[in-house]
């Protein structure tokens, strides 16, 4: 099943970009403990600080590269442990480690439900639709009583049926199903579905005879009335259906008069604040994605000085071009300073040497671990 590492190379022991936290020069360490991993929960915290970061997918990819050129079938873990560490090469773009890593997967657990639906979604997405549909029989040959309670297969076919299919009617039907199914803490993932579903998906005109499914005012108040049902029911994570919301009435201020934007755009300002009131710290659903949302709406407000503050805060690698250039301006509307582009970078270096040797430090620990269990007495 191995094949030879693919993608950047581990980078040079004599220094390179990555050199400032000391993580070059103890690279064949890490090497070693990948390669001598008997369980998968062993990788999982060598890749979680780096595949999430930038400055450190090189690195990710080299120990992943390096993960897949062994013997993944003799790799233990959970079906959740094997999930994780397939998320991390999805984070780090390495779809050739992605399918190994699934079939590996399906081999220790071939009835996951999440493993097989984020199969499924891969199966369609980087080969055919047909080889999406075989996985889907799979599924289904589970039966609803096991697959029901799960977000993703709900989410994943409704996504399949309007982007692939062209049947934004039955789409919304399943995942209108399937909140009748998913268990609490999968609710939030159903109802940001409809977005993708109705207004996302589907670039063809949708397959059926309610030409409403082709209109794009009423398919985004489908999407604002589940949004608000969602927000109404207090599920699990809403703020994130909140962040969405404000979003979406952004984007359909456009058209209005100068008065009826600015009640639309300050009903959006309050949806932030609601997001921000009701933030739970998930990892998944970081809050400066808020704070980004906010920044642009107080722009959109022509609220400058507002929007610059949080600019600001902002790490420097979550202000894209257009985001620096709108920083830029709101400095200019109000007569202060942002700071520069190297200004910006050299901070962010300075801050990545940081995070390198936290990260240096957390990997030579778990190596001191790995050699004291296997020193003889």
């Amino acid at each position: 099943m191995g094949i030879p590492p693919t993608g950047p190379q581990p980078p040079s022991r004599a220094g390179g970009p990555l050199s400032p936290g000391g993580i070059v020069n103890g690279f064949e360490h890490y090497r070693e403990l990948i390669s001598s991993a008997q369980y998968v929960d062993e990788i999982l915290p060598l890749l979680r600080p780096i595949a999430r970061t930038p400055e450190t997918r090189d690195l990710a990819r080299s120990l992943i590269g390096e993960l897949i050129s062994g013997d993944l079938s003799a790799l233990h873990g959970s079906a959740n442990e094997w999930f994780n560490l397939i998320t991390y090469a999805s984070q780090v773009d390495f779809t050739t480690a992605e399918r190994f890593l699934f079939e590996a997967a399906l081999l220790a657990h071939p009835s996951d439900v999440d493993i097989l639906c984020q199969w499924f979604q891969f199966q369609y997405g980087h080969g055919t639709i047909q080889d999406g549909l075989e996985v889907w029989q799979r599924i289904e040959e589970l039966g609803e009583d096991e697959t029901a309670p799960y977000w993703r297969y709900w989410a994943y076919r409704a996504m399949f049926l309007a982007n692939y299919l062209n049947d934004k009617i039955h789409a919304v039907e399943f995942l209108d199903r399937g909140l009748t199914h998913v268990v609490p803490e999968g609710l939030l993932n159903i109802y940001r579905q409809y977005r993708v579903v109705l207004i996302d998906g589907g670039v063809r005109p949708s397959a059926a005879a309610d030409t409403s499914f082709n209109d794009y005012d009423k398919l985004a108040e489908r999407v604002e009335e589940k949004f608000r049902e969602g927000l109404h029911k207090g599920i699990e994570n809403g703020y994130v259906l909140a962040r969405e919301l404000a979003r979406l009435l952004r984007e359909r201020s456009a058209g209005k008069s100068d008065e009826q934007a600015a009640q639309v755009l300050d009903e959006a300002l309050d949806l932030l604040d609601l997001a921000e009131r009701t933030y739970t710290a998930n990892p998944n659903h970081p809050i400066e994605d808020i704070y980004v949302e906010k920044a642009v709406t107080f722009m959109a407000r022509r609220r400058y000085a507002d929007a610059l503050q949080i600019f600001r805060s902002l790490p420097s690698y979550r202000l894209d071009e257009s985001l620096a250039v709108m920083a830029r301006y709101a400095a200019n509307m109000t007569g202060q300073r942002f700071e520069s582009d190297t200004q910006a970078r050299t901070a962010e270096m300075e801050d990545l040497s940081s995070r390198l040797s936290r990260l240096e430090n957390l990997l030579s620990a778990l190596l001191s671990s790995a050699d004291a269990a296997t020193e003889t007495p």
